[in-house]
């Protein structure tokens, strides 16, 4: 009786195993402007408009998770009569009464991930603390920075390994304090990125930013920049990953005091704590060279920063950073302390 109850069971797990097996449809196959302006600007660029914690490589990686089907609370649970079952066999037995019969479970498939959209439209929305709006010496107050912008962003693919990556973007700065220093802003991108090896990518292209006062409209900076860029990943863990890049950027502005060379080489240790949430610690140099002036910057930044994904499109993030470091321009003082929050939503469009 015991054998005959084992065997109608494994016959039962093959047949529903194969129904199911079946019924799973296959997947479908992501100036000086005053320096008052440079400074901020370097500010929302660091620590106020932070992209969503994703991978590089433009491909979207989601976590699934199969759990069982429950009853909703308001959904009465069906009335079975009760049936006194025999009591459950150990492992050893069943061992014992299958001999060499294997029950096979079917495989589980997950739905694929969602495909990484070629366009997108990025509304970014921050506010933060600066505790050194001017970077100069003799005057360094503190404010409370308001950021919106919107950024149209395309990625589509060149080849099996190379993406075109385009963006056209603007937004408003507003400070609580200094409203006379309130400006808008203007950026484009063009660039190509190429995979050189697994993990690791380069990318070369130009990028122009623009600065418009509020009041009067005129323009207060015009900077052309070429710009190549190397970077590597590296998954340390299941859960954790390091970042690395090396920057080149040469600058040409209008006025011309603003033209530089900077030299940039950063690194971010991310970490997952959940599906949702992720933490990231990350440290950059920068030397920054002005071709017009006798000027030389060295900038070091810490930063802290934890993104809460609410689903694949719109995040909430909070961030803090130190600035610090050095210039040849004896007027120039660097530190600078920030503490923000950021909200973030990706549409896409194709």
């Amino acid at each position: 009786m015991r054998v005959s109850l084992i065997m109608l069971c494994s016959l039962t797990t093959l047949v529903v195993g194969e129904f199911q097996h079946q019924a799973v449809a296959k997947p479908t196959p992501k100036s000086q402007v005053g320096v008052k302006n440079i400074s901020v600007l370097t500010t929302i660029a660091n620590i106020a408009t932070p992209e969503k914690i994703i991978d590089t490589n433009w491909q979207s990686k989601s976590n699934f998770f199969i759990s069982q089907t429950l009853p909703e609370a308001n959904e009465p649970i069906p009335d079975f009569p009760v049936v006194e079952e025999p009591p459950p066999l150990s492992s050893e037995d069943i061992q014992e009464e299958l001999g060499e019969i294997q029950i096979i479970q079917p495989p589980v498939k997950q739905p694929p991930p969602r495909r990484q959209p070629n366009g997108q439209l990025l509304l970014r929305s921050s506010i933060f603390t600066s505790s050194n709006t001017t970077s100069q010496e003799i005057s360094q107050p503190d404010d409370v920075v308001f950021v919106n912008s919107a950024t149209l962003l395309t990625t589509p693919q060149l080849g099996k390994q190379t993406r075109l990556i385009a963006a056209v973007g603007g937004g408003l700065v507003r400070f609580a304090d200094e409203g006379d220093s309130n400006y808008n802003f203007l950026n484009l991108n063009v660039g190509v990125q190429q995979r050189l090896a697994r993990g690791m990518y380069g990318q070369i292209g130009w990028v122009q930013e623009r600065l418009y006062s509020e009041d009067d409209g005129d323009r207060l900076l015009l900077d052309d920049s070429i710009r190549l860029a190397v970077g590597r990943q590296d998954q340390l863990d299941k859960r954790l990953r390091l970042d690395s890049y090396y920057e080149l950027r040469a600058s040409f502005a209008t006025p011309n005091a603003q033209n530089r060379v900077a030299n940039t080489l950063g690194t971010r240790l991310r970490y997952d704590i959940t599906p949702q949430l992720q933490g990231a610690l990350d440290y950059r140099i920068s030397f920054k060279d002005y071709t017009r002036q006798d000027r030389l910057d060295t900038q070091h930044r810490l930063g802290i920063q934890a993104i809460y994904n609410i689903n694949q499109d719109l995040f909430v993030g909070g961030s803090a950073s130190y600035l610090f470091g050095s210039s040849d321009d004896s007027s120039i003082d660097i530190d600078n302390f920030s503490v923000g929050i950021n909200f973030g939503l990706n549409l896409p469009l194709f």
